[in-house]
């Protein structure tokens, strides 16, 4: 008999066993989805501020973009781009150094999608030969994210512009060609002023495109370079190279 006692009572303290067991991994799973709840919600009120950020400046700046009232913010101002039916409709700034604007907003105040900001190196950003202008690739689609679009050279034809006002005019960027780099490139050069380097660069684009549009380009013109990150492999980069051309 009791021997018989005993397995009943080893059953029973086994289930106990088993049900505190269960309770500790329901707790410990609860913890981990409210920590993980906790965490998202974090990182969607930091992009929806970011937003709120940007949709303010942007009503502040207006159609015709007002560098005045944007220098009052921020007199690190340089320009305003657009990319018609995606997000881009930013400022872009060129700061002391290249590390300032990745997590500083246009109003200087902290934020994980930065400003869109162009080289620091760069001696006369947009009135130059070559303009590097970087910016993030958000997981929320903001800043660069869309340039992966084109990818594709459909999407490309469909979408062949941007438009950029500087303080000295409105212009329009046609895309060029569409590059995936690493971050360490030979193509990430600016302040080229010799005719032979220049024509050498135009010849270094071609060779290491990914595709070329049927605009032509020649020593004689401007280029802005978009770049933000990719992860076809480690360090990559999109780089988009555009023609600038006066608005009429």
């Amino acid at each position: 008999m009791g021997e018989m006692d005993e397995k009943p009572k080893k059953a029973q303290k086994g289930r106990k066993v088993r049900r505190a067991a269960l309770k500790i991994i329901m707790i410990c799973l609860a913890g981990i989805m409210l920590v993980s709840g906790w965490k998202l919600f974090t990182i969607w009120k930091g992009y929806h501020a970011d937003r709120v950020v940007y949709d303010n400046i942007s009503d502040l700046a207006g159609d015709s973009i007002d560098f005045d009232a944007l220098r009052k913010i921020n007199p690190d101002v340089i320009g305003w781009l657009v990319y018609k039916d995606t997000v881009i409709d930013y400022p872009v700034v060129q700061g002391e150094n290249n590390e300032m604007y990745l997590s500083m907003l246009f109003d200087r105040t902290w934020g994980g999608c930065g400003t869109l900001f162009a080289d620091c190196i760069t001696e006369a950003p947009f009135r130059q030969f070559n303009t590097i202008v970087y910016g993030h690739h958000m997981k929320d689609g903001t800043m660069f994210a869309c340039l992966k679009e084109l990818r594709d050279p459909e999407y490309c034809k469909k979408h062949s512009r941007l438009e950029l006002t500087t303080p000295e005019g409105k212009f329009d960027l046609v895309i060029w060609a569409f590059l995936n780099e690493p971050s360490d490139s030979n193509i990430y050069l600016t302040n080229i002023k010799d005719e032979n380097e220049k024509q050498a660069y135009l010849n270094l684009i071609v060779q290491l495109a990914d595709y070329i549009t049927n605009i032509e380009v020649t020593t004689e013109d401007r280029l802005v370079m978009l770049s933000t990150c990719a992860y076809e492999f480690e360090d990559a980069r999109y780089i988009i190279v555009c023609k600038m051309v006066p608005k009429d």
